[in-house]
């Protein structure tokens, strides 16, 4: 077999294998785990979830209901990818608009300046209906986090708006500049070749 035909066979392995790591369902169900018990929520309430394919699975828990008895949500993160996570984006009704009892009232431990955050957790709120959450020095692959929201459960869940973003490469690009490497290596061979 020629170097190139080599080259060629392995790109394309490793293409396989790149778009691979996407394939798969989230098997994530409650309870989750990720939070520990804080006032009447046994557990989190919502499940973030930063997947193998690079997406943001959003996963609820019906049976938990807010921590504080009223309105406020105790919320999970898990990264099921393989690159540590920076961030997470979030939009909801009012879930940004603190008060004063967030989980640090019902822990006795105070994360942050807005009681809400929860370990190694910091927020960048745009306004009551906007906002990101920071992990400090970021989420690794296989780590969690928690921190709580204001808003009932059930008003974040029905939230149209809701949305999550990380820093999950897509597979398929790394799978085409995979692909296009024997290129470049065969169009530097020929112009070797000819000088």
């Amino acid at each position: 077999m020629t170097h190139y035909k080599k080259l060629l066979t392995s790109a394309l392995l490793l293409g396989a294998g790149i778009a691979s790591q996407g394939a798969g369902a989230s098997t994530i169900s409650p309870p989750f785990t990720e939070c520990p018990s804080v006032g009447s929520s046994p557990t989190c309430a919502i499940l973030f979830e930063f997947a193998p394919n690079g997406a943001v699975n959003t996963h609820f828990d019906n049976n938990i209901g807010p921590y504080d008895g009223v309105e406020d949500t105790l919320v999970g993160v898990i990264n099921n990818s393989s690159v540590t996570v920076n961030s997470l984006s979030l939009t909801g009704t009012n879930i940004f608009g603190f008060e004063t009892d967030g989980l640090s009232v019902y822990t006795g431990t105070s994360y942050g300046s807005t009681g809400y955050e929860g370990p190694n957790t910091s927020f960048n709120v745009i306004n009551a209906n906007s906002g990101t959450i920071l992990f400090t020095g970021g989420l690794a692959p296989e780590s969690t986090a928690y921190f709580s929201l204001e808003g009932s459960p059930n008003s974040i869940q029905k939230s149209s708006g809701l949305t999550a973003t990380n820093s999950v490469p897509e597979p398929a690009p790394l799978a085409l500049f995979a692909l296009g490497l024997p290129a470049l290596g065969l169009a530097a061979r020929r112009r070797k070749a000819k000088a």
